[in-house]
């Protein structure tokens, strides 16, 4: 197998974002005005991470094309040619009952009746099916090659502090979470990072960070109940009785210490002084200083995931952090 290689770096942004911050960008009357006084290094760390994504598809478009020329060559055809052949002329029209499924389903946005639109749907739907296969076939063809993607995606400088944490701080990646105890995908990607957990045992540990949005109006003091249940020595339990409730309400916290055999006095006298609230607004202040505004967001050894992903995309980013490290090339962006 011959391997390809394509290779765009980027610049250690991060660093020198960290160290010009303390410059002056102007003075007034001869004081000095610096550039962390701005407030918009959250925006230019997102400036950042859409630009690193901008290359990232270039390089990911530029390995189909030349993987596609490649097999195209050697049947002395053109990559469409080959497309064509390989692909495009497999699929077959959709059938007339999943015609009108389609239709049925889209009827909402259809503006003619079934019969005028038949036509276009079939269109829609054969299209949609020969992209899927063709995107198969790339990956067929890169699963045949070595594909080397050496673009360096830029990393966050996460202070994880005294963080709950799943696993050892001595594991080679580390996973941190901003999460949102109403947020649904936050919900919903419970289950990949438990099985993440488990595959990759002492290689990899999971940090959580409170990032209760406005919109959850109980996110923050689920925050702060789960903090109050780690004064106990239960956070994760605590943590996981909320993500699996149907629905976050006022009255679940005391439910849930009692169901965890927590002292229950001590549980309240917590909860109701406040006593956690500037420890979310501290995780908060530093989800916002790195430009973070939704969730769930992952940080993994300081590259950035956004959203409730699949475990094979976070897979991608842990094989080659763990690689790294055994060839001695990882910075991973933690404090």
């Amino acid at each position: 197998m011959k391997k390809l290689a394509l290779v765009l770096c980027c610049a250690p942004y991060l660093a020198a974002l960290a160290a010009a911050e303390q410059k002056p960008v102007a003075t007034v009357d001869g004081t000095p005005i610096r550039e962390d006084e701005l407030n918009v290094r959250g925006q230019l760390i997102q400036l950042e991470q859409q630009a690193y994504q901008l290359r990232l598809r270039a390089v990911e478009e530029a390995v189909s094309r030349r993987l596609l020329e490649k097999a195209a060559a050697a049947k002395k055809l053109t990559p469409e040619q080959l497309l064509k052949q390989e692909v495009d002329d497999l699929i077959a029209d959709p059938a007339p009952q999943e015609v009108e499924a389609f239709y049925l389903g889209q009827r909402d946005r259809q503006q003619q009746p079934l019969e005028a639109a038949r036509e276009q749907v079939a269109r829609t739907l054969k299209s949609a099916r020969t992209a899927e296969a063709r995107q198969k076939y790339l990956r067929a063809l890169r699963a045949q090659s070595s594909v080397v993607i050496l673009l360096e995606p830029p990393r966050l400088p996460i202070e994880i502090g005294a963080a709950p944490r799943r696993g050892s701080e001595a594991a080679p990646v580390t996973i941190v979470e901003f999460s949102d105890f109403q947020c649904p995908y936050c919900k919903r990607v419970q289950p990949v990072l438990r099985e993440l957990l488990a595959k990759y045992g002492d290689q990899v540990s999971l940090v959580f960070k409170d990032l209760p949005l406005a919109m959850h109006p109980e996110a923050e003091k689920a925050a702060q109940a789960a903090r109050c249940a780690s004064d106990q020595g239960k956070f994760w339990e605590y943590h996981d009785a909320l993500f699996g409730l149907a629905a976050v309400k006022p009255d679940s916290y005391g439910v849930i210490a009692a169901k965890l055999a927590l002292n229950e006095q001590e549980f309240r006298n917590c909860l109701d002084s406040g006593k956690h609230r500037s420890g979310v607004e501290a995780d908060l202040r530093q989800a916002q200083g790195l430009g973070i505004g939704g969730t769930p967001m992952f940080v993994i050894n300081g590259i950035m995931l956004n959203g409730a992903q699949p475990q094979d995309v976070f897979a991608r980013i842990i094989d080659r952090e763990l690689e790294a490290q055994r060839s001695g090339s990882k910075g991973d962006g933690q404090e």
